[in-house]
């Protein structure tokens, strides 16, 4: 149910759920409502029907398995091989490090223990012994001199200590020449120290040069991000890759610096760093036939990346986190790189770079790169050309905590697992195929009694939640399915499980092929079934599209799809979300179940029970404490004790708890500690007021304009972005997957909460109903006020009609994205792609090359202003002569809607601030100690005396401005991605 039904609908829909209650559940009501189905001893319904099994899509065609029955690591978190021979040493967290033969029956043999021999901690005042062990690297000249390097970090003295200062530390040992050989514990020398932290980076590879590579992190937890400031900052030596000679030694050090290393002479910088800008470089390694160095960076709200680090590059941390500003004020001396691969939260949460394949075992594989995810337990195999990634297939299903790979003297790939401490290697998978049984229509699914009537199977239980999502007008239904008499566990306090999906703290944990549910249904019809199907290891999302004869519905393909509903409303599209972005909502971060949570459940049944009751009483949820042990089932007092969010639609509850569950419901799957949203915004309803970070903060991703704008503005809606992202159409607007449509009832409701929170000014804005003399859109705040009441019917028709014009003539941004929705499609105005474009809706049509020529070269598109195609254009931006063989059609969109999602680091912009005040923006022709030289948009030469310079700075924008179709129809925009994509 969304907060727009009426009490009306309330009641009949409690009615109808009442008896599917009963019937699931076997609750009495009346002797003659029995169904078919015998209740199990538990006064349960099993439910026998399920087809939902699998996956229809073709499984991996690797799996991953145990290379050495008998080894067994706590909490390792290295493995490298020993130059020479065949063996390999795998590190613990704790400092002890084994070696072992490459052999199946491999026994463990004592490499070093740095917590109990390693002495020269007493060096380091505050330190109480070794916290970590986090790299190992043998010299490139080992069997000669047997010098090994390990990168370590120290313990602090205070109970929580973090930030230790010189705590992590770089030092040579020598190793015995002894079989099983041993690091002599008394030989060690210490190159260099660093600051310790949370992230500490750490890993250790001496590179085709002969120098060695050492990798650091921000040394900070994740919250907030980057408080030491030192991702962009090249005068210390965390976030970077750094670059020494340890055959040399320079005065006052125990390494030499390369004298090509990129920063050295420029003032303030240290001239260890290689290349900075990395948040928690987790692995890195070099490709022994291409000597490229990969690395894999663990991302914080939203990305995780892999980069392909060059001499001097900047990574981003913290400007950027892969595609997302962060502190955008602070970049370094060198421009931004983007990413070579950025995986989402949805299918990767702490990413552990690998390896690039030169191995014989599979011919297929040579020359990817081998990554993997300790979170989402994947592992795929990238193929590279250029700065393209061609294909990035999973090798297999999600398997072990990916935590390091290394490679045996064969060159074949070893994955060493952190949680069951043991080694791993790759094998063809021959069990079997896809699940070609996979239903492919809801009424295969075993869910429904009757799919045309909406009729549940027995065991599939109906629910209701307290705060719903908005979901443009459509209400939900609500379904929970477990196989047989299977049951959910609800632990005291979430207390992790081995060998469960995730090590997050999950209240609820769900029995293999649990099902869960929910129908979504506009003016009356049925629209789509979405599902979610936890198959023991993983949750993946389905979608069914119910026909137009309401009788069945279909699996929607994986990339989703969306439909035009005229009967709706004018240009009325109902989209069917890719099943990747159902997963970025239904998150680990978020324990995937939004609705099947006990602070949703926690509320009356059909019955009257409490569902939470009701649920235990059935054995379909199962209560335990943090030992597994079992809880008595739920009675009124104790489901008392559990979270509970308000109904936002319910006038007795207080406004506070009303907003704040609303935002919960809508928001906070996303915006919570690592939830993947962009800012550190906590909107979950248990999360108090002053730590919300959003009353009384300034936003860090725009102000839209409005005077003295802050997240939250107490008091003043109209100042509030958090008020205003909820009331725009297009990009940004919130929440930002499942709605496209304002709800005037929850922005009526976070209204008045935001009033409560100060001195109300937001109604205080003139009520300009009765006519305007001149121009209605003058400003952000009045345009927000006039769009509340535009959507609130309040306006005078004339003054209605003047500021759909107004708003219509606006070019894209913040103050038209307030109307877009509102503004007629029909008569001479085309239907243009606006502010919001639907990339798979472009995509989806074909395109005439010969048109998109002529609109590239139009003065509607101008393109020809800044690229080259053959002799004809300006050189500004890339040169576009061949670029449809080098881009596919998805990526030339991308590059056409998001310019500055991806910049090449040739045509990186510059801003060039100068002592007397003006701003300049171009590309950078030339620098030296008399001027600095721009070239703008217009290719125009901006020459200004290097003495005026007050700052310059790489820009994180492209020159090519945003919005650049919005005034072009989707079949012009698949006409000038044909025209691209012809070029050859």
């Amino acid at each position: 149910m969304t907060s727009s039904q009426t009490g009306a609908d309330r009641r009949v829909s409690t009615i109808a759920m009442l008896g599917l209650w009963a019937a699931s559940l076997a609750i009495p009501v009346r002797a003659d409502d029995a169904g078919a189905d015998a209740p199990s001893e538990e006064g349960r319904v099993p439910w026998t029907r399920s087809r939902v099994v699998g996956s229809p899509d073709p499984p991996p065609p690797f799996e991953v398995v145990r290379a050495f029955p008998n080894l067994r690591f706590e909490h390792p978190l290295l493995i490298t091989r020993i130059p020479g021979g065949n063996r390999l040493v795998v590190g613990e967290q704790s400092g002890t490090m084994y070696s072992f033969v490459d052999e199946p029956d491999a026994v463990a043999e004592l490499f070093i223990d740095l917590g109990r021999e390693v002495r020269t901690i007493g060096l380091l005042d505050g330190a109480e012994g070794v916290e970590a062990v986090y790299g190992l690297a043998f010299h490139p000249d080992f069997e000669r001199n047997r010098r090994c390097y390990i990168c370590y970090t120290l313990r602090g003295s205070e109970p929580g200590q973090l930030n230790l200062e010189d705590g992590s530390r770089v030092s040579m040992f020598t190793v015995s020449n002894t079989d099983p050989p041993r690091v002599a514990p008394d030989s060690e020398e210490i190159l260099l120290t660093f600051l310790q932290g949370g992230h500490n980076g750490g890993d250790l590879h001496f590179g085709p040069d002969g120098y060695l590579y050492i990798s650091t992190g921000d040394a900070a937890s994740p919250n907030p991000p980057d408080p030491l400031d030192t991702g962009q900052d090249v005068s210390d030596l965390l976030s970077s890759i750094l670059r020494i000679d340890v055959d040399r030694k320079d005065p006052g050090r125990n390494y030499a610096i390369p004298p090509d290393n990129p920063f050295v002479g420029l003032d303030g910088a240290r001239p260890e760093v290689w290349a900075y800008g990395l948040r928690n470089p987790w692995r890195m390694g070099f490709d022994r036939e291409t000597g490229e160095l990969f690395v894999g960076d663990v991302g914080w709200e939203l990305w995780e990346s892999i980069h392909r680090v060059e001499k001097g590059g900047n990574y981003g941390w913290s400007a950027m986190e892969g595609p997302q500003p962060i502190k955008s004020g602070q970049v370094g001396p060198t421009p931004i790189h983007p990413p070579l691969i950025e995986l989402p939260h949805a299918i990767a949460c702490s990413v552990t770079g690998g390896l690039v394949y030169r191995g014989s075992k599979f011919p297929e594989l040579v020359g990817a790169y081998l990554f993997g995810d300790w979170e989402t337990r994947r592992l795929w195999a990238a193929r590279i050309e250029g700065d393209r990634v061609l294909e990035m297939p999973e090798l297999s299903r999600p398997s072990i905590r990916f935590v390091a790979f290394a490679e045996n003297a064969d060159r074949e790939v070893y994955f060493l697992d952190q949680e069951e401490g043991t080694v791993h290697t790759l094998a063809r998978l021959d069990g079997p195929g896809r699940n070609a049984d996979f239903p492919t229509s809801l009424s295969q699914t075993g869910l429904f009694a009757s799919t045309a009537d909406h009729q549940p199977a027995p065991g599939v239980v109906p629910f209701a939640i307290n705060s719903p999502q908005w979901l443009d007008g459509a209400t939900a239904e609500h379904w929970v399915a477990f196989p047989g008499r299977s049951s959910a566990t609800l632990y005291a306090n979430g207390k992790p499980v081995p060998g469960l999906v995730s090590w997050h703290n999950f209240r609820v944990h769900f029995p293999k092929d649990a099902v869960l549910l929910r129908t979504l249904s506009l003016n009356g019809r049925r629209m789509e079934t979405q599902l979610l199907h936890y198959d023991g290891i993983d949750w993946r999302a389905y979608t069914f599209a119910w026909r137009d004869d309401q009788a069945d519905a279909d699996l929607v393909p994986a990339e989703g799809a969306e439909v035009e509903i005229p009967w709706a409303g004018p240009a009325r599209v109902w989209q069917y979300q890719a099943r990747g972005q159902c997963m970025s909502c239904h998150s680990n971060q978020s324990e995937y179940a939004l609705a099947f949570l006990p602070e949703q459940l926690n509320r009356p049944g059909p019955d009257g029970r409490n569902q939470l009751v009701a649920l235990t009483a059935s054995g379909m949820l199962r209560r335990a404490d943090d030992d597994d042990r079992p809880l008595p089932p739920f009675d009124d007092a104790t489901a008392a004790l559990e979270r509970r969010l308000a109904d936002p639609s319910d006038p007795s509850e207080p406004i506070a708890a009303r907003a704040r569950s609303y935002l919960h419901a809508n928001c906070g799957h996303c915006h919570s500690d690592h939830g993947g949203g962009s800012v550190p915004l906590r909107l979950q309803a248990n999360v108090p007021d002053d730590q919300l970070n959003a009353i009384g903060v300034s936003p860090t991703r725009g102000d839209f304009g409005l005077p003295g704008a802050r997240i939250i503005a107490p008091g003043d809606p109209l100042a509030s972005t958090l008020y205003f992202r909820m009331a725009k159409f297009g990009r940004d607007r919130m929440p930002h997957i499942g709605s496209e449509q304002p709800d005037e009832a929850g922005l009526e409701l976070v209204a008045r909460w935001i009033e409560e929170l100060g001195e109300g000014a937001g109604r205080a804005e003139a009520d300009r109903s009765g006519g305007s003399p001149g121009p209605l859109l003058t400003d952000s705040r009045s345009a927000l006020h006039l769009a509340r009441q535009l959507r609130r019917g309040t306006l005078d028709p004339s003054v209605r009609d003047a500021l759909l014009a107004e708003a219509a003539a606006l070019t894209a941004g913040p103050i038209r994205e307030l109307f877009e929705g509102d503004l007629p499609f029909d008569g001479p105005r085309r239907r243009t792609l606006g502010s919001s474009p639907r990339p798979r809706a472009i995509l989806a049509l074909e395109g005439d090359a010969n048109r998109g020529e002529q609109l590239f070269w139009s003065q509607e598109v101008q393109c020809g202003t800044c690229h080259r195609v053959g002799d004809r254009g300006t050189a500004i931006g890339p040169e576009l002569s061949a670029i449809g063989s080098t881009r596919s059609r998805d990526e030339l969109l991308e590059s056409l809607l998001e310019p500055s999602r991806r910049i090449e680091p040739t045509f990186a912009s510059y801003a060039v601030a100068t002592v007397d005040g003006r701003l300049f923006t171009g590309l950078l022709v030339r620098r030296d100690e008399d001027a600095v030289v721009l070239r703008d948009a217009q290719n125009a030469e901006i020459v200004l005396d290097a003495g005026s310079v007050e700052e310059l700075r790489p820009s994180l924008t492209s020159l090519m401005p945003d919005g650049q179709l919005a005034g072009l129809t989707a079949q012009e925009a698949a006409d000038l991605i044909a025209y691209l994509e012809s070029l050859r």
